[in-house]
């Protein structure tokens, strides 16, 4: 019982035996229970707020606690999308790096097709070639026989097709040979072995070259529809080499030796070898020759050349 009830029936008992006046009492009783009806409802207020706040602030944390997750969830979303853009940009990056470097092997491969490979290497490591004399080296030159008048009688795209069938068939030849090829003027073809890189055994490395070359045409002539005879020369001794221009480049080699080797191929036969007594000296140990009168040679009167008919 509320300790307010038994103060209202203490006050009654001693009213009573006082000879308080009922109204009196009643107004003090009733005094008495608003007051602690008052008193009730501040205990249940204080009740309710010590039981209510700390499960407010309970759901206050687990809400802060949701929000933080969602927080982290979200950033988590956020490096997931930048780790798959970081990724898409490598995939690109090395896209690209791939391009590069097909595009540098395609570009190498030109520059070797149109430079030695030592001169290649040396315009890509030093940014020029350095022209050089080589003291060591034998040249070959050959060229299609009444090439003008054939060519005309047919169709310029097919003369094309037929000079590149037979002038790619001689890099593979003089390629394995050791040799290197200089350029192709029109139906003229020029080859070399002793520069840029030095080779001891240059005469043989043109000589066996120009055999297999005779033999290719030989026969490829016997098959094909058209006929390309051609005369060959031969000669041994000092040649120039180096880049002519800037904007084009184009490896070129100059000299006697140049000059003498044309010389040979214009006294030449069909289908024959023509070589100097130079070439001869060098290689008349390893290889069986013809011997020929001697011929008249613009700018240097008559000198000796020989047939190459096959090797040892």
């Amino acid at each position: 019982m509320p300790i307010y009830l038994y103060v209202i029936i203490l006050l009654i008992s001693m009213a009573l035996s006082a000879g308080v006046t009922y109204w009196l009492v009643i107004r003090c009783a009733r005094i008495i229970v608003l007051h602690g009806q008052d008193d009730l409802s501040r205990e249940r207020e204080k009740l309710i707020h010590e039981t209510l706040t700390p499960l407010q602030e309970k759901e206050k944390e687990k809400l802060h606690i949701v929000e933080a997750n969602v927080k982290l969830l979200e950033q988590q979303e956020m490096l997931e999308e930048q780790k798959l853009r970081m990724a898409e940009a490598n995939l690109k990056l090395l896209e690209l790096k791939e391009e590069v470097e097909i595009e540098k092997d395609r570009s190498e491969k030109l520059l070797l097709n149109i430079l030695p490979a030592r001169v290649a290497k040396d315009l890509k490591e030093k940014g020029e070639s350095i022209p050089e004399s080589f003291e060591n080296v034998t040249v070959f030159f050959s060229d299609i026989v009444n090439f003008t008048m054939q060519s005309s009688a047919i169709d310029p795209a097919e003369v094309i097709r037929e000079l590149s069938d037979i002038f790619t068939e001689f890099d593979k030849i003089f390629s394995r040979n050791h040799c290197e090829r200089i350029k192709t003027i029109g139906d003229a073809y020029l080859s070399v072995s002793g520069m840029p890189e030095s080779d001891c055994y240059h005469y043989k490395n043109i000589l066996n070259a120009a055999l297999e070359a005779i033999n290719y045409l030989n026969d490829r002539n016997s098959r094909a529809a058209f006929k390309w005879p051609m005369r060959m020369g031969v000669h041994s001794g000092r040649v120039v080499g180096g880049i002519v221009g800037v904007e084009k480049y184009l490896y070129d080699v100059f000299g006697d030796a140049i000059n003498t080797a044309a010389r040979m191929e214009k006294l030449s036969e069909s289908m024959r070898i023509n070589v100097s007594e130079d070439t001869y000296r060098l290689a008349v140990d390893a290889f069986v020759f013809t011997h020929r009168e001697p011929m008249e040679v613009k700018g240097k009167g008559k000198i000796k050349m020989y047939f190459l008919e096959r090797a040892l």
